[in-house]
């Protein structure tokens, strides 16, 4: 028994130049992903920053609550003429433009309707949709907030003030309050900061990468994953071998393959999980390999699954971006529960 073991784990020598192919693309992986997570931590957020050129034909110091409403982190904002927003659109050297027209503040004040633009160029969906959402949170903002004003106006009028005197002893002093509030609006906010992941991000994302590789190395030892000839079934059933043997012996060549490459993840996901992981990947290789017979349909279901575990181990996109129902599919995923340390 034990010696047909050993055969069986020497055979694996064999698919040294596949092994030796699947650890130099995971490490090229790895070093890639290493270099991403470093420029996001340092950056501090998934979009790189960009410029958003505004054209402002308004001019007026209510509007700083809009810049200021764009012009942190992430966005840093240039003022220009529009022929040049224009131009830099179409090059491509920025992905959006604010257009803000005359009278804008004063309309808002009155309650016009003086719409703003947002030109916006297609090629940066992403850069576009944000700049979208932030000038429409700002100016709901300003607009909501005028409102009330309006609604204390007309209150007035309708209590019996005269419009004249409601303009000169409402109008003016409350939209004169309302400035001073908004060149202030810091203070009205009370900001949380959500982070990315828990943790360290570094940790996050290697822990979640090296298992999903690890796991993928399956497909370097496919050929072995089946189960044995029919020819090779009937010699183990003259030695009198019985078919949990057979399984042992299958079993002991896989793990210890998988044994040494875990070596290599040890020093980052720790002894006991590479360990655990070796056994889960063992069981799951020689399952993949029973069900389909086929070597390019058992490798895509290898890497079809190692890939959704990799994504509901919030691995690829980190749970704060997911709706929170999607969040328990976390428990299926042995990259998560590796990650975690149990």
């Amino acid at each position: 028994m034990i010696l047909m073991m050993l055969i069986e784990i020497k055979s694996y020598l064999y698919a040294y130049k596949q092994i030796l192919f699947s650890l130099l693309a995971g490490l090229a992986l790895g070093i890639v992903l290493w270099l991403g997570i470093g420029e996001l931590t340092d950056r501090g957020s998934l979009f790189e920053p960009f410029t958003v050129g505004v054209v402002d034909r308004d001019g007026t110091p209510e509007l700083i609550f809009i810049y200021d409403f764009f012009n942190e982190h992430i966005i840093n904002l240039e003022f220009m003429e529009k022929s040049r927003a224009q131009a830099l659109l179409v090059a491509g050297e920025i992905p959006a433009y604010i257009e803000l027209p005359p009278n804008f503040t004063q309309d808002v004040f009155q309650g016009v309707n003086n719409p703003f633009m947002v030109h916006v160029n297609n090629r940066f969906p992403l850069q576009s949709s944000l700049v979208q959402l932030l000038a429409s949170g700002g100016i709901a903002y300003l607009s909501v907030s005028q409102a009330g004003v309006y609604a204390t106006l007309e209150y007035a009028f309708e209590a019996g003030m005269a419009w004249d005197e409601v303009q000169r002893t409402l109008l003016i002093p409350v939209n004169i309050a309302f400035v001073r509030e908004l060149l202030d609006f810091n203070d009205m906010f009370a900001n949380e900061v959500l982070y990315l992941v828990d943790g360290n991000t570094t940790d996050y994302f290697i822990k979640r990468f090296v298992v999903f590789w690890y796991i993928l190395n399956l497909i370097a030892l496919i050929k072995f994953l089946p189960g044995y000839s029919s020819g090779i079934l009937a010699r183990f059933k003259l030695a009198g071998i019985s078919p949990m043997m057979i399984l042992c012996i299958k079993w002991a060549g896989l793990n210890a393959a998988l044994l040494v490459i875990s070596i290599l993840i040890m020093p980052i996901i720790g002894v006991a999980e590479a360990l655990v992981l070796s056994m889960f990947t063992t069981a799951f290789g020689l399952a993949a390999g029973k069900l389909f017979k086929h070597e390019n349909a058992c490798g895509l279901f290898i890497f079809f699954t190692a890939l959704v575990m990799y994504f509901a181990s919030g691995g690829i996109i980190p749970f704060v971006f997911l709706p929170q129902d999607l969040w328990f599919m976390r428990w299926l995923s042995v990259n998560y529960w590796i990650a975690v340390g149990f």
